[in-house]
């Protein structure tokens, strides 16, 4: 089913993307690099099972909040972010986000952050979007897809799970099965590593 739901969305990006405004050949760089250096074993052993291990540097950036206000990945220095990239149009992203959500309060005491960037939307789509189908973390807009592009991932929903170092670690491109052992195996392995950090 994920695996099926995830080929769809890789469709919408070619068919369906010129709604959300994505442009697909931007999208295909290996995790952690531009698009000029490809590197396919990058992406190898993502296409099944949860997360895969993170083999690029972590990108560095600042993005405008439904707050209207401008947080940097650094901000969260000293958590375990969840760093989720979705749209409003891709139906993986939706189904999951009920999921994505337990998993953010069963960890936040301890010290997990959800992070969910919107790719390539405005605000006037995403908050009604929202009104509906809230999500139990800190909303950003990469409204031209260039962090998205950045952390290298060719389809939504994108997970990724950062370190409180602030190193991404593990990744998954498509939707997660947010129950899995393995999932929250990495989510527990990372509380333990040191550091406190807010919880609000």
């Amino acid at each position: 089913m994920q695996r099926r739901h995830f080929l769809q969305t890789l469709g919408a990006l070619g068919t369906a993307g010129a709604l959300a405004g994505i442009d697909t050949p931007a999208l295909a760089a290996g995790p952690g690099k531009p698009g000029a250096e490809v590197d396919d074993s990058a992406l190898a052993g993502n296409s099944g099972g949860t997360l895969s291990a993170w083999r690029g540097a972590t990108p560095a950036f600042t993005l405008e909040g439904l707050d209207g206000q401008q947080h940097a990945l650094s901000e969260w220095r000293g958590r375990v972010v969840v760093l989720n990239f979705w749209a409003t149009w891709c139906g993986p992203c939706r189904e999951e986000i009920p999921a994505m959500g337990a998993v953010a309060r069963q960890y936040r005491s301890r010290g997990l952050a959800l992070v969910a960037v919107n790719v390539k939307e405005s605000p006037p789509t995403v908050k009604p979007f929202l009104s509906k189908l809230p999500i139990d973390g800190t909303v950003l807009l990469d409204r031209d897809g260039s962090v998205f592009k950045r952390f290298g991932a060719i389809g939504l929903p994108a997970t990724y799970l950062v370190d409180r170092a602030g190193n991404a670690r593990f990744w998954r491109m498509g939707e997660l099965e947010w129950t899995d052992v393995g999932l929250h195996g990495h989510i527990e392995a990372l509380l333990q590593q040191g550091g406190g950090g807010s919880t609000a």
